[in-house]
């Protein structure tokens, strides 16, 4: 996938590296570490290179690889240094070059990514603050620290990005910026009609399908918003997630927000009916119940006869016929674009279905639903472009 360099300083933080190189190989990146003489009184080269598989660049290492910081420049697709402790902020930010680390920073050529980790104090201090605008203004990506207790056990920011955010960081430098500038609204998961005040009318949708596109635009630039159902999978970092219930609700906060969007891509599970009457006590048992159920609004087909200069994406989950039933929608409902799937994909890791527009039918199959994102988002990359 892509050469990730990982620099390492002297702070408690450190441990999280572990995890860290745990997750990225296992999404198949080669992982190197290089690490300020300070990261070794908190943790060993050894465990690095054990987790890695690869060579840990230390100041002893750099004395017999004298070019050390040119090569592991040259090599790294990206950078990224975590913890980075307000010494190494400084030094970066003034362009001192004192240790094998802060040398490849200069040696560089691509912007980094930079995960401050210290005591709260030491990071709202007007030194660390200025230098952290600064390397701001260069281009590189500060990855904000997080709220907690801290080793000092104060409380407040200082916190090193937990892993996830790290690892999305780290997708994010590698993916091309095709959508910056862009503004993407998603919905997702599953809409809830309630019949009294705990029993719902809904579906098993996990929402990781919408939460995997809303990853994916992120990564290619875009300014993502989702409005979700109930979800059951991994929320995305670094995204707007507003929460809904039912399905009117969806409707309110979608038609909010699509004038000011450029892509929408409606793959919520949302209900088609709902109760005629809601209970406002708890229905007892009973040997019968008849429910009278209401048509819901049709949100993508109100975007639809609504749409103006937005490309508008639906989903089609079928049993049967699903590349006639999709099309069907796609026309009525004045779409750009539709995923069509087999039922058989709901809840399952492995996903397939067709891409459909106007002129085209595309197949697709994939291990998992984030690689079935990163093709979808890819087509409608190119469908903004113009292209097919």
């Amino acid at each position: 996938m892509a050469n990730v360099l990982i620099g390492v300083c002297g702070g408690i933080a450190s441990y999280k590296v572990c995890e860290l190189i745990r997750e990225l190989k296992r999404e198949g990146h080669r992982i190197k570490v290089l690490m300020t003489p300070f990261a070794e009184k908190f943790i060993s080269p050894l465990t690095f290179h054990t987790l890695s598989g690869e060579k840990v660049y230390t100041e002893k290492v750099w004395e017999e690889e004298p070019l050390a910081h040119i090569n592991l420049a040259r090599w790294a697709d990206v950078f990224l240094i975590a913890p980075s402790t307000a010494n190494t902020i400084s030094k970066i930010a003034n362009g001192i070059s004192d240790n094998l680390l802060t040398t490849t920073v200069l040696a560089y050529k691509k912007k980094l990514l930079i995960a401050p980790a210290m005591n709260t104090v030491m990071y709202r201090s007007e030194p660390v603050r200025e230098n952290l605008e600064k390397l701001r203004k260069w281009g590189h990506i500060i990855i904000e620290p997080e709220f907690g207790i801290l080793a000092c056990e104060e409380v407040g920011e200082g916190k090193l990005a937990n892993v996830e955010r790290l690892k999305d960081w780290v997708n994010y430098a590698l993916e091309e910026k095709s959508l910056k500038g862009k503004r993407v609204l998603i919905t997702c998961g599953a809409t809830r009609e309630y019949i009294d005040p705990v029993r719902f009318i809904s579906n098993e949708s996990s929402g990781e399908m919408g939460f995997s596109l809303a990853r994916v635009c992120r990564w290619k630039g875009a300014e993502v918003k989702v409005i979700a159902g109930f979800t059951t999978a991994k929320e995305p970092p670094e995204v707007e997630i507003k929460r809904v219930r039912t399905a009117e609700e969806m409707r309110k906060e979608v038609l909010e927000s699509f004038g000011s969007s450029d892509i929408v891509i409606m793959n919520a599970a949302v209900s088609d009916f709902r109760p005629k009457e809601f209970k406002e006590s708890k229905i007892k048992k009973r040997e019968k119940l008849t429910l009278e159920l209401f048509k819901n609004p049709d949100i993508l087909k109100e975007l639809g006869e609504k749409k103006d200069k937005q490309i508008l994406v639906g989903f089609a989950l079928e049993t049967d016929n699903i590349i006639d039933y999709a099309r069907k929608k796609l026309l009525e409902k004045n779409l750009d674009l539709i995923v069509a799937n087999p039922s058989e994909v709901m809840g399952e890791k492995h996903h397939k279905g067709y891409l459909i527009t106007r002129e085209e039918v595309r197949e697709f199959s994939f291990p998992t639903k984030l690689e079935s994102a990163k093709f979808i988002v890819e087509y409608i990359s190119r469908l903004i472009k113009g292209g097919g």
